[in-house]
């Protein structure tokens, strides 16, 4: 049997089918909604927040300086930085869930060498907050050979040292 097509079908479901095509259309290419924007603006300033807290705050033990600087300074030239703002992992679909799970903004940072750094900061203050609350919320380095979990962020410049990948110089191989 023929495959139907389009220029077959009676004139009268030739419109239908013209008038569902268009409502998909115009569906897919909707402007975004008023709280889809309000939600993309709270999470550029959270991101912008997190980007500028002094790292010493998430970490006695690191300098004053501005978190995303020493996202930069550990991940070394030419690594690409993702941020996002997420539930942290926890959202289950639980019914009534949404009032406890916490919000995180998420760095991932893109190694030149293959590995990556995986950092989750969360917002102690209830519903994204303009003056949130930093702490961290989980924290990871990520090789091709192993996950390393980091219990504080000062962690991080000795896992980097220890799975660095020396290259192979002729010149040491003597």
């Amino acid at each position: 049997m023929p495959r139907a097509s389009i220029h077959h079908w009676p004139p009268g479901h030739r419109s239908l089918l013209n008038l569902f095509v268009a409502v998909l259309w115009c569906g897919c290419t909707a402007p975004m909604s008023a709280d889809t924007n309000e939600d993309a603006q709270r999470d550029a300033k959270l991101i912008a927040s997190l980007k500028s807290v002094a790292v010493q705050t998430l970490d006695q033990s690191l300098p004053v300086i501005a978190f995303a600087r020493w996202v930069q300074l550990q991940s070394g030239p030419g690594a690409e930085a993702q941020w996002e703002v997420n539930d942290c992992g926890e959202q289950t679909g639980t019914p009534g869930q949404l009032s406890q799970i916490p919000v995180c903004v998420e760095v991932d940072s893109f190694l030149k060498d293959g590995r990556k750094i995986v950092i989750l900061i969360a917002n102690d203050q209830p519903k994204r907050q303009a003056h949130p609350a930093w702490k961290v919320y989980f924290a990871q380095l990520i090789t091709p050979h192993e996950r390393i979990n980091l219990k504080r962020l000062s962690d991080l410049p000795a896992a980097l040292i220890r799975t660095r990948q020396l290259k192979k110089d002729p010149e040491t191989a003597k």
